[in-house]
């Protein structure tokens, strides 16, 4: 069996420096090759890489989704009844929830986000993108994902939220001082007394929300939480409060780097991208699950053991964080034939086994709405700006540093 590294020893991998975040996968097929269960010192953490046992970490019962609960225990004395606080409002988030709690809210937010639900938003979010691209093209030069793939789909959340427009820059940063708290980003004592105001703004905006939709009933995303009812259950306003604020962070920034990513691979293979414009009718579908695979937005899924793991030989102590690496699985060797290859025209029943949305109990609840996104956003892309091309070299762009989203920071396009 394989004796732990001595502490800070980081295999040579540099996992957490900027070329890594760049371009992670040169790194990850060395891990699935040598270390494809990886203890990692400086993180406290396990690591694995292969396709088989990311999937099976996301499956297994014998791990939990509560990473909140040992990370807020960590906190400093004099921080604790912030700890406290946030403790109760994340607690109540499904994708930090075990059985048989995390059954019950997805139960009850399952009906919110049906296909006919996201069907019924199609022709928004194409109106959406229609109007974003036209003002960010008539500038010739513009940044992909500040002016579209992020505001499409916070305008999207927004819409069916109820969410006034004038507040959504307001709501999308508060959500993001919240998840500071879990990322681990920036000094201990701004980073709680952040989140801790964010939850009272948040709880505030979206109690008035609640409110007006018990009295007055619209049939959209935050009207069917607000009646949603299984086995004689429904959602508190605690609850109600808090899956607002998930769907605004799981319902923007993933679907802005995915389309990110996206638009940067069909942009780096014009062969591929020159398919997709002579039929994207056909190529649609296939394209978008594509992109996912190839190039996750998925940065690494964390779980806590409940109990011993044995995988490949290597025992994992009960109490142990673990993080499965989608990116990584989704260019295994073991998994997909030739998987550095981008390629539009894989089936699509072989590629929509990635990993990027998650699997098991876990898995992203939002994933149909983000498909939809991507799809609608690409298609207006690749036929209304034929000349869409990088403003800068693909080397000199800036990746996001973090372990939770793998994307570039900015994406500089231009049309003309």
């Amino acid at each position: 069996m394989a004796t732990l590294p001595e502490h800070g020893e980081d295999h040579g991998y540099g996992l957490l420096t900027p070329e890594f975040f760049r371009d992670p996968y040169p790194v990850y097929a060395r891990m699935r090759e040598a270390d494809p269960v990886l203890f990692h010192p400086p993180l406290n953490a396990w690591l694995l890489s292969r396709y088989e046992d990311v999937d099976f970490l996301l499956r297994d019962r014998r791990t939990s989704a509560d990473r909140v609960g040992p990370l807020l225990a960590e906190a400093p004395e004099e921080l604790r009844p912030e700890a406290a606080l946030l403790g109760r409002f994340l607690g109540d988030w499904m994708v930090f929830a075990d059985a048989p709690e995390h059954t019950r809210l997805r139960a009850l937010m399952t009906r919110t986000f049906s296909a006919r639900a996201i069907s019924g938003l199609r022709a928004f979010t194409a109106r959406t993108c229609a109007e974003l691209l036209d003002t960010a093209a008539a500038k010739g030069e513009f940044d992909l994902i500040a002016e579209v793939s992020m505001a499409l789909p916070l305008r999207v959340i927004g819409h069916v939220l109820g969410i006034r427009p004038e507040d959504l820059e307001d709501f999308r940063q508060w959500s993001a001082d919240l998840m500071a708290v879990p990322m681990m980003s920036g000094e201990p004592r701004r980073r709680y007394a952040d989140a801790v105001a964010a939850v009272h703004a948040l709880e505030a905006l979206c109690g008035e929300l609640i409110a007006h939709r018990r009295a007055r009933p619209v049939a959209d995303l935050l009207g069917h939480l607000v009646s949603a009812e299984v086995d004689g259950q429904s959602l508190t306003d605690e609850e109600l409060v808090a899956c607002c604020a998930l769907i605004v962070i799981a319902g923007h920034e993933t679907t802005a780097y995915a389309i990110g990513n996206a638009v940067l691979a069909l942009l780096e293979h014009p062969a591929q991208l020159a398919a997709l414009r002579a039929d994207p009718v056909r190529r649609m579908g296939p394209a978008v699950e594509e992109t996912l695979r190839w190039n996750s937005l998925s940065g690494w899924m964390g779980r806590i053991t409940t109990a011993e793991l044995a995988v490949r030989g290597q025992v994992i102590p009960a109490g142990s964080l673990v993080f499965g690496m989608p990116g990584s699985a989704n260019r295994d060797e073991r998994a997909y034939e030739d998987p550095d290859r981008f390629d539009i025209g894989r089936p699509v029943a072989a590629t929509r086994r990635h990993l990027t949305f998650g699997h098991g109990l876990h898995m992203c609840l939002g994933a149909a709405l983000a498909r939809m996104e991507a799809g609608v956003c690409l298609e207006q892309l690749v036929t209304r700006l034929p000349g869409l091309r990088l403003a800068v070299p693909a080397p000199e762009l800036e990746w996001l540093r973090g372990l939770a989203l793998h994307g570039p920071v900015a994406l500089p396009v231009r049309v003309r």
